[in-house]
């Protein structure tokens, strides 16, 4: 029992130790536990302290540190110790120290990764950068200079870690071909009408035949607003004796008892100078009778079985005011009358219309001719006339079934109250055919466009006057509106380039405007009473070539507006609203003369303003 309780506490103090692999370290422990008599009791080998030390084998054999972390195993008194090289620690060695995370050397002193190793760490650099000598810090590499052809026909540009290549604006890199391709921006419905794509860039455009205009946004079109309103309202009683450019305006046939005569009273106001009035002739045409306007005064022109007379006289009567003319056949004259005081009295032999079968039959025909009838005139006419007639009496018939004729079509109704000028009301053009080459003493090849308009606009943005060649617009005078809501800028443009501007002009005022336009083959000038802008053929080489050589071609004149040309041919295509009296190269245009004109531009007849806007 003895011996088993001494080996028991030497076995317990074995326990205590690190490692007691042997019976020498349970003699050493029982020495250390003072048990030396009970370790004597059962053995003679180690008969001291010293046998039993001398006896303890090396402790760092078998190894018991980390064979990766450790430097050395230092032996000790039945016990080891583990030596770690940098970058281990532990007992054993067995914990790898992350130089990464250590807060005393932040990111391990690198500049951009640091990578954690088994013992140890290394710097990295990210794709595009190169490590430099010290091993921690990184340099950007510059691709575009190592590799200049890297990016083809783009711009190669440098970025840290990498490069882009660039493409101008409206382009887009193709990484594949190394090509900069067009990028079709109307393919994303950028626009809210029409887009035009180009080479590196898209233009957006509104229908201005359809009174729309591009927005400041330049994507989206917006109605082009009325900037000052014009007193529009008519009266039916009135008859517009310009409802149609080419034809008559009313016709009328009477069959009345053989014993009357011809006779036609009517309220007459006009400011043109030139015009039929009235044409009246028999069933079979051999006699007739023209009541016209020509430099302002009555003429008359007659033929019938005997005689063929033309006579003009009186004072002229193309002021804008209202007057009585009345024409009365007598048994052997003609009295013509204003205001109820005669002007002419012209003979004649015989009746004007010769009756048949107990009837006078006549048809008349206000404000143009019948067809072919041109030629028989004494005297040729420009048969269109811009005018108003009222309380009309033909034949003595009064106006009996006129009026609800007239009553039923509003455009044979006249305006109200009108002044002196031209109107366009955005809806059409009046075109010319003018030769802009100068006599043939001057140089070979010369040119000159002198323009001067009177303008007074009723909405901001419009197309004064163009000249088209084909589907092109070589030059455009225009007004679109300012960045100011009640200005306008004054634009010339050759095809879609604005080449001259004159900013923030008041258009839109109750009193007429005056514009000045002198272009020939070297110089333009454009021109307001208070502004001016010059520029020659060196400021714009290509754009007075382009010019040039339309005008040595043959070219139309548009006042008002375009022809239906693609919207990308001018800058403006709206049709100019508003009042505009045009003189090209010292002729005063009238509108009268015009190849054609739409019917409802009035060529001598102007609205005018509203009482409320007139002194705003």
């Amino acid at each position: 029992m003895r011996l088993l309780a001494g080996r028991c506490g030497a076995l317990l103090a074995c326990l205590v130790l690190v490692l007691p692999v042997s019976e020498a370290n349970c003699c050493l422990g029982s020495f250390r536990a003072g048990l030396f008599t009970a370790a004597r009791l059962s053995t003679d080998a180690y008969p001291d302290l010293r046998s039993c030390v001398t006896a303890i084998p090396d402790q760092c054999s078998p190894l018991p540190c980390n064979e990766d972390g450790y430097k050395t195993c230092r032996d000790g008194q039945a016990t080891f110790t583990c030596i770690c090289k940098p970058g281990w620690q532990g007992d054993r060695c067995e914990y790898d120290i992350n130089e990464c995370k250590d807060p005393s050397n932040i990111n391990g002193g690198c500049s951009q990764m640091c990578d954690n190793t088994p013992g140890s760490y290394h710097c990295s650099c990210k794709s595009g950068f190169v490590m430099l000598l010290n091993k921690k810090d990184c340099k950007d590499v510059d691709e575009c200079s190592i590799m200049p052809d890297i990016c083809g026909a783009a711009v190669c540009k440098n970025i840290p870690g990498d490069y882009e290549c660039e493409c101008a604006e409206g382009y887009r890199y193709n990484p594949a071909l190394k090509s900069c391709e067009d990028v079709d921006e109307c393919s994303e419905n950028l626009c809210a009408q029409l887009c035009v794509n180009y080479p590196g860039g898209y233009s957006c455009y509104c229908d201005g035949r359809k009174g729309f205009k591009l927005a400041q946004d330049h994507k989206s079109c917006e109605a082009v607003p009325v900037c000052l309103p014009l007193n529009l309202d008519k009266n039916y009683e009135l008859l517009y004796l310009a409802e149609q450019f080419v034809g008559v305006v009313l016709y009328l046939k009477f069959r009345l008892p053989e014993i009357t005569r011809f006779s036609a009273e009517f309220d007459f106001r006009t400011y043109d100078s030139e015009g039929v009035i009235l044409y009246a002739e028999s069933l079979d045409r051999s006699a007739w009778f023209l009541i016209a306007l020509r430099d302002g005064k009555i003429e008359i022109q007659f033929k019938n079985e005997f005689t063929t007379k033309i006579t003009t006289g009186g004072k002229a009567i193309n002021n804008g005011l209202w007057n009585t003319v009345s024409v009365e056949e007598l048994e052997y004259s003609i009295s013509i009358k204003i205001a109820k005081e005669a002007v002419m009295n012209i003979n004649k032999p015989g009746r004007l219309f010769k009756p048949s079968n107990g009837f006078l039959e006549t048809k008349v025909y206000f404000a143009g001719l019948p067809r072919k009838v041109e030629n028989v005139l004494i005297r040729p006419i420009n048969p269109r006339l811009d005018g108003c007639i009222r309380g009309w009496n033909l034949m003595n018939q009064g106006a009996s079934g006129v009026k609800e004729i007239i009553q039923e079509k509003q455009n044979k109704h006249c305006l109200v109250t009108v002044e002196k000028g031209s109107y366009y009301p955005g809806s059409g053009v009046a075109v010319f055919g003018i030769d802009y080459t100068p006599d043939s003493d001057s140089a070979a090849g010369a040119w000159q466009l002198n323009a001067s308009l009177s303008v007074r606009a009723s909405a901001g943005t419009g197309v004064l006057l163009a000249l088209v060649s084909g589907s092109s617009v070589p030059l455009a005078l225009s007004l679109a509106d300012s960045i100011s809501e009640t200005l306008q800028d004054i634009l010339v443009s050759v095809e879609n380039i604005v080449i001259s501007r004159i900013e923030a002009v008041n258009l839109c005022s109750n009193q007429q405007v005056h514009l000045e336009l002198k272009v020939n083959r070297n110089n333009l000038e454009l021109s307001t009473p208070v502004k001016k802008d010059t520029i020659s053929s060196e400021d714009l080489p290509q754009q007075f070539a382009s010019l040039d050589k339309a005008m040595k071609g043959t070219v139309t004149t548009y006042l008002g507006g375009l022809p239906d040309i693609p919207f990308g041919a001018t800058p403006v295509n709206v049709f100019y609203n508003g009042c505009m009296e045009v003189n090209i190269n010292g002729v005063q245009l009238d509108l009268d003369e015009a190849i054609s004109k739409h019917n409802d531009i009035r060529a001598h007849s102007c609205p005018s303003v509203l009482k409320s806007t007139k002194n705003s």
